[in-house]
């Protein structure tokens, strides 16, 4: 393994366009991936901190990628930095959860009332995302929880409201350790494929009551999760 200061200070480091500025941001890319994908697999579990030298060694990067990478999770809501003990990762509780499901549920239908009730165009990235999401191996479910989030973020912003997309932008991380969670209990990538190809059918359509309903039953798989795990009633 090459030695990490070199990632920064080499003029061809891997992965990366030759140039300085070129290879400051690839080491810090690769700390952040790095990082992040760890987090969501569990690698480093809720409430645990993570050091900058175990970081440092995961990542294969040094000390300054890596502490920006940690910046940059904090600023997403994946970390809390406590001073003098580092990073820590955020816990998410199952009433947190739950609050969650509810605001995504919120901005998600209003997003397909929008778009059905003023016949706005329905992106064809959408579809192109489906297709994507097919080609997907089953079991990685860090690819399939980044698409999975890609999609329905092309399906708010299609609503054209700055603001909605803003809320579930501030969404993402616990929208997308939420969805890891729940590949990872057994929820099949086949039948969120095909929950995705019918909701954007609808859509296209402008068919409201029957995206609304998809949306509805697409969103449900996330308190029964919770409560799978936790023994809590969906209804307390």
């Amino acid at each position: 393994m090459e030695n990490p200061e070199t990632i920064l200070k080499s003029p061809e480091p891997e992965g990366a366009v030759p140039g300085g500025d070129g290879s400051v941001k690839s080491a810090r890319q690769q700390a952040y991936d790095g990082l992040r994908a760890g987090i969501l697999r569990g690698d480093f579990p809720q409430g645990e901190f993570i050091e900058e030298a175990m970081a440092t060694k995961v990542t294969g990067v040094s000390r300054t990628p890596v502490r920006e990478a940690l910046n940059r999770l904090a600023a997403e809501g994946f970390l809390v930095l406590h001073p003098r003990r580092g990073a820590m990762v955020k816990p998410i509780s199952t009433n947190e959860v739950f609050d969650l499901y509810d605001v995504r549920l919120m901005v998600e239908s209003h997003a397909v009332r929008r778009i059905c009730r003023d016949k706005l165009a329905v992106p064809l990235l959408l579809f192109d995302i489906c297709d994507q999401h097919d080609a997907i191996v089953e079991g990685d479910h860090l690819a399939f929880a980044d698409l999975n989030h890609r999609f329905h973020e092309t399906v708010v912003a299609a609503a054209r409201n700055a603001v909605l997309c803003q809320v579930f932008e501030n969404l993402r991380a616990n929208l997308t350790r939420v969805a890891m969670l729940s590949f990872q209990l057994g929820v099949r990538k086949t039948r969120e494929g095909t929950m995705h190809r019918t909701l954007v059918e609808a859509l296209a359509a402008h068919d409201e009551a029957t995206a609304l309903a998809v949306t509805t039953e697409h969103l449900g798989s996330m308190p029964r999760v919770v409560s799978s795990l936790t023994g809590v009633r969906q209804t307390e």
